[in-house]
């Protein structure tokens, strides 16, 4: 969305002489012009792909209260994560922009980005800014204090940087330097104190992010939940036995971990070659029942609302950071082009501008996040590298974009030690899915989702689909351009490199260096 190219330090600095970011009391823009502008309520979920949500088709768990926001909003079913791991994700969620130009290229890295946040556009507005939950966009240490200036603009804080241990979770109260813990599952008690924050601040409107850790694994949540689950033979993906798909990954890997992760490595191999898939279905089973916790926390926060008179005056947003691949394909974890690790929930309630069980086929790209949202609630929007698509979410121009980027930066990753992929770039159209290795430009994936939406005939190879690789490979190389990036490992372990040694903070891609290594070797090919 192209507005004004004022940055970010230009824009704090006049608004703070403005009086808007520490003296205007709340509301202060609204209240002069008669009318109260809406809450936005973001709430965002830990590796949940969207596949797993009963309004996006799964019948094998219950969701109402997140079915409810789909019936009475707008439901995308082509929202994609680009860069599908925590840390870039949230940098794009809270910049408008890619991670090469707000910093966040890896996940425990640091932001830098040269245009307003999210947080900070709406405090300039008038709002109150709250955050709850899993931050980690600071790298600095996952269990560190992160001081007011690292929080993007938000007042009110109850964060930690990341844990996934959800029954002994800490978490930062305002400004004190030692962490408090959340009582029982961290979920439910981020829930509550969302609610007293609803409450509390009913008569003025206010920007409040809650950020829950699960489904991510561990896979686990309270008793009640995980019992509904327990023993039940579930239906696992019927793309779960792709075992081709898997042995050609491991056959064409040609990068290996240092010492110390090889017995990893060759351990998830192991697994992921067994042809039983019982540690998959106990995964599926700790899951759904994550998923089915969050959804009694939804309808909570949809209560809470309801309750205060604040459900039809707000902007009720619900999403993930990226999916989770969990067995498909015999993969683990995140970051591959498969539909299970990058398709993800997008769905907006506002009765004021969104009619009631809308469905866009948009792409919608984390970038077009926060311009899409501010647009909704009338708040102009710094000049920043995401599309505005609430025309969509509201029932009208679904075609906005052709395609989306998607992307791994760097070798590191879980699916790296796992699976041995590097960095890969590609994009996501309406109907097809394209990636190519990024050290070599060799094409490695194509997918037309409409005939094969399990994603189990690669046709990069295809001579038939030789012009369609083209083209999308030509896409992919225009995107790049915006996004300003090099796609080249090299420059982001040499960018990682510097800016560590600048905080201070330990490298690890000294530590977790990858090696050129015979294709397959380390799999035993």
């Amino acid at each position: 969305m192209k507005d004004t190219p004022i940055g970010r330090r230009e824009f704090v600095k006049q608004t703070a002489a403005a009086g808007v970011l520490t003296l205007a009391p709340p509301g202060f823009a609204w209240a002069a012009a008669g009318k109260r502008k809406p809450n936005i309520v973001f709430i965002f979920a830990d590796q949940l792909r969207s596949c797993a949500l009963s309004c996006y088709g799964n019948d094998q768990l219950r969701t109402p209260n997140i079915d409810r926001l789909a019936k009475e909003g707008v439901k995308f079913t082509n929202a994609i994560s680009t860069a599908p791991v925590c840390g870039p994700f949230r940098g794009m969620l809270m910049s408008g922009n890619f991670p090469m130009k707000n910093g966040m290229v890896l996940t425990d890295h640091f932001l830098r980005n040269p245009t307003p946040y999210f947080s900070e556009v709406c405090k300039s507005a008038g709002y109150l800014t709250g955050y709850v939950g899993k931050w980690h966009l600071d790298g600095h240490g996952r269990r560190d204090y992160i001081p007011p200036e690292r929080r993007c603009g938000f007042d009110y804080w109850r964060a930690l940087e990341c844990t996934h241990n959800y029954f002994k979770s800490e978490y930062y109260h305002q400004d004190e330097k030692e962490p408090r813990t959340w009582k029982g599952y961290d979920a439910i008690a981020q829930t509550e104190a969302v609610c007293d924050y609803i409450a509390d601040n009913k008569n003025n409107p206010f920007c409040l992010f809650l950020s829950w850790g699960p489904p991510h694994d561990p896979y686990k949540a309270p008793d009640e939940y995980m019992k509904r689950f327990e023993g039940k033979q579930l239906k696992l993906r019927d793309n779960v036995n792709d075992f081709a798909t898997a042995e050609k990954m491991w056959r064409q890997c040609d990068t290996g971990v240092p010492e110390r992760w090889i017995r990893s490595r060759k351990g998830n191999k192991d697994r992921m070659s067994a042809k039983t898939n019982e540690q998959i279905l106990e995964n599926y089973r700790g899951y759904y029942a994550a998923i089915e916790a969050l959804d009694d926390c939804m309808g909570k926060i949809i209560a809470q609302l309801e309750n205060t008179g604040q459900l039809d005056n707000s902007i009720v947003v619900f999403t993930s950071d990226h999916g989770d691949n969990l067995g498909s394909h015999r993969q683990v974890g995140k970051q591959l082009p498969f539909e299970e690790s990058i398709s993800i929930p997008f769905i907006v309630r506002y009765s004021q501008k969104i009619k009631s069980a809308t469905v866009t086929d948009a792409l919608l790209a984390p970038v077009d996040m926060m311009p899409t949202v501010l647009s909704l609630a009338g708040v102009p929007c710094p000049n920043v590298d995401g599309k505005d698509v609430s025309s969509a979410a509201m029932g009208n121009d679904a075609d906005l974009q052709d395609a989306v980027l998607i992307m791994k930066s760097i070798p590191l990753s879980v699916n790296w030690i796992a699976n041995g992929t590097g960095a890969w770039r590609g994009v996501r159209t309406k109907r097809y899915t394209y990636a190519r290795k990024s050290d070599t430009k060799k094409p490695w994936m194509l997918f037309d989702n409409q005939q094969d939406p399990l994603q189990l005939k690669n046709l990069v190879d295809d001579p038939a689909y030789a012009n369609l690789r083209k083209k999308l490979d030509k896409k992919t190389d225009e995107l790049l351009i915006p996004a300003c990036d090099p796609e080249d490992p090299a420059v982001y372990a040499k960018l990682i490199q510097k800016e560590r040694d600048e905080h201070g903070v330990r490298d690890r891609w000294k530590d977790l260096a990858p090696d050129r290594i015979k294709p397959g070797s380390q799999f035993g090919y």
